[in-house]
């Protein structure tokens, strides 16, 4: 019998729970874990950006860490920094990875990669970053937040008008906002 409590509350890892996780699937398989170095560049320039720092509605909100092992994971299985995952879910079959391999097949934990707030603001955090990558603080005409956005996606041909699609158009306007970037 499915509780009501467990369908309306959202499944939740603390930094501390899947430090847990890693360390157990250290322990089993002997390795290290094998977070690739763009995926760290990635994360230590969404900290200098300072979208860690910024909620879904782009207003001051709690910080997550970026450079922090479960910030820095939650990265690289959704790709970021790489080409050996194409989605969250691609690293689920990687046979290779042997610590993630463990974690995916021991069955002694839920899935630790399944904390969906952290998911969406991680892959917001790195979208936004990508947008202004290439923005001088200070700029004149330089495009509203929603258009750079929606160019961002179609040069992906990516989905639109998704939650995590508002989530960066929030982010990237306060980000011009902060840095008086000048819009049309």
């Amino acid at each position: 019998m499915i509780k009501l409590k467990s369908l309306l509350s959202e499944s939740t890892m603390s930094p501390s729970d899947f430090k847990v996780v890693i360390d157990a699937a250290k322990k089993a398989t002997g390795t290290k874990e094998k977070i690739a170095s763009g995926t760290i560049k990635l994360c230590t320039q969404v900290k200098k950006d300072g979208f860690h720092k910024i909620d879904y509605k782009g207003k001051p909100g709690k910080a997550r860490e970026p450079h922090k092992l479960m910030y820095q994971y939650y990265a690289y299985v959704q790709g970021w920094g790489h080409s050996k995952y194409k989605n969250d879910f691609a690293w689920r079959s990687d046979k290779g990875d042997k610590l993630l391999n463990w974690i995916q097949t021991s069955g002694k934990y839920s899935s630790p990669f399944d904390y969906d707030y952290l998911k969406k603001h991680v892959n917001s955090d790195m979208q936004a970053s990508q947008i202004v990558s290439d923005i001088r603080p200070g700029s004149k005409d330089s495009e509203p937040a929603y258009y750079l956005v929606k160019s961002y996606y179609n040069a992906f041909g990516s989905e639109r008008n998704t939650y995590v699609h508002d989530q960066v158009i929030n982010k990237v306007a306060w980000w011009l906002k902060k840095h008086k970037v000048e819009t049309l």
